[in-house]
């Protein structure tokens, strides 16, 4: 995956987009930082967050610390693991 900043899309937009259409991604960077990507493929449906679902689903748990609770916690970390894991592999 190429690292592209703002600036640079901003100025090459026609051969950015050339090079996505041929299957190549990029790393869009401003200010030092990684803002987004560009890819061909779309995101997977479920890759971001649905934060007022996980709240409400909190809001729902009992106070102690059960260890139903542990294991979804600990397969939800598993799961971003394997996603991170997944997008690294494709850079």
């Amino acid at each position: 995956m190429k690292a592209l900043t703002v600036r640079e899309l901003s100025r090459r937009t026609a051969s950015v987009l050339d090079a996505l259409e041929r299957g190549e991604s990029f790393e869009v960077h401003r200010n030092g930082r990684a803002v987004g990507y560009l890819t061909h493929t779309a995101p997977s449906p479920d890759r971001g967050p649905d934060w007022a679902t996980h709240f409400r689903w909190l809001r729902r748990q009992s106070t102690g610390r059960s260890e139903a609770l542990l294991e979804e916690f600990d397969e939800d970390r598993r799961r971003q693991a394997a996603r991170e894991a997944s997008l690294e592999v494709s850079r």
